[in-house]
């Protein structure tokens, strides 16, 4: 059966036009350096490319978030450390005042610097990361989270939210944690809860106040007591005699000392103890001439430093003829004096430390997974590597293989269109 010139003109056609499309494929392979670049190409690869690209594209995304929230971690570390670092200074003039060297006008400068410490911390507690949110907020987190009152006091406007970020398929992290836990939640040993401005205003009042009281008192001997009472409840104080030492609590409602007098020369101090002014001056005489002393006031009702303190005993060492020795002294609850107030800054140095370090372990368990999802990633970008990148050297050989058998059936087209029809019957 003869086959028509048409016809194998047409066949040869199609076959060169598919040729030079299987070229053409190579060509885009070879130039794009991809195996795969329609999923006619290799439908099964092309499905399993696309999954892995899904997968590299999570992993992408849980990076970002590990880095966002690294960043965050490390800004509230930082932070941290700078509240920290407040204390620790608010420690050292602490102590500093409380030294009897410094009077008046040098413990109202020391009293001035808390005063910008307090400024320092409400900076520190409205800080902000590069995308403007607020560390401390909670969920708030376009909002300034702690406000200073006309009063002085600082208020949370934030609320109890923490904000997380997607790290792995199975793991949030926490990435904040707001504002009244960090710096409102504070118990002190003697638990009453206070925050970290309270305390620097405590610290500061007790500076001021302590220019203007003691929180013990000592006579050789004889001395006289008053009680300004403008805080009814019950009354704590020591009372000490040579080597003799007692503890009172007693319930005074104004300032009749006589119950105070009373539990005194029921104790085995050996001191005297007499009413004078219509009950409200305590004469005090030791039996031997020992030094007498008042110490650890403790006031119900006064938990903090008072400006100016409502309630208060006043200590006025006298001779035996009733002669005051020196000023008088007021005796102030031990929670207005800087002692007091020592206990609380390492009181909250503990609190911030155990805040902070929270931040620390999620810090190093983000940058573990991070690590995690960076190895990751390489594993996940060499199974598309290998299933999407091209082999060049194949490649190129395989073109010049095409090339050479297109052109070579160029050539067996062309010779036999040249043919005639005695050539046939010959």
């Amino acid at each position: 059966m003869k086959i028509s010139n048409q016809l194998f003109n047409e066949q040869q056609l199609r076959q060169f036009s598919k040729n030079m499309e299987n070229i053409q494929k190579v060509q885009d392979k070879i130039s794009s350096g991809k195996n795969i670049i329609f999923s006619s190409d290799d439908p099964v690869g092309a499905v399993q490319l696309s999954g892995m690209k899904d997968v590299l594209g999570k992993v992408d995304r849980f990076i970002e978030n590990s880095n966002i929230a690294l960043d965050r971690l490390h800004l509230m570390d930082s932070t941290m450390e700078a509240i920290n670092n407040v204390f620790i200074r608010s420690k050292e003039l602490a102590i500093q005042a409380a030294n009897d060297i410094y009077g008046v006008m040098d413990r109202e400068a020391i009293a001035m610097e808390f005063d910008e410490m307090k400024k320092e911390l409400m900076t520190l507690a409205n800080t902000q990361d590069s995308s403007g949110t607020f560390l401390f907020a909670g969920y708030k987190t376009k909002t300034n989270p702690f406000v200073e009152n006309a009063d002085g006091r600082v208020e949370y406007k934030g609320d109890r939210g923490i904000l997380n970020l997607q790290i792995t398929e199975s793991r949030l992290i926490e990435t904040t944690i707001d504002g009244g836990t960090v710096f409102q939640d504070i118990i002190t040993n003697e638990g009453v809860s206070t925050d970290l401005f309270a305390a620097i205003d405590n610290i500061s009042t007790s500076i001021r106040t302590a220019s203007s009281g003691v929180e013990a008192a000592k006579a050789e001997g004889i001395t006289k007591i008053n009680l300004t009472n403008e805080d009814p409840g019950t009354y704590a104080f020591t009372i000490t005699s040579g080597s003799k030492t007692s503890n009172f609590s007693l319930d005074i409602t104004g300032t009749d000392l006589s119950d105070v007098a009373t539990a005194i020369n029921s104790a085995n101090l050996d001191i005297t103890a007499t009413l004078e002014d219509s009950n409200t001056t305590l004469k005090l005489v030791s039996d031997f001439g020992y030094d007498i002393e008042l110490s650890n006031v403790e006031i119900e009702g006064i938990d903090k430093a008072q400006a100016t303190p409502t309630s208060f005993f006043t200590f006025q060492p006298v001779d035996a003829a009733s002669n005051p020795l020196g000023n008088p002294q007021k005796v102030y609850d031990t929670d207005q004096t800087i002692s007091s107030r020592l206990d609380e800054i390492v009181t909250i140095q503990s609190h911030v430390s155990n805040q902070r370090a929270k931040v620390g372990a999620r810090m190093n368990s983000a940058e573990r997974l991070r690590d995690m999802l960076e190895e990751r990633k390489i594993l996940v970008g060499k199974d598309i590597s290998d299933l999407e990148d091209a082999d060049l050297a194949e490649l190129v050989t395989n073109l010049q293989s095409k090339l050479t058998s297109q052109e070579a059936s160029q050539k067996a087209f062309i010779n036999i269109t040249k043919l005639n029809l005695f050539d046939y019957i010959s």
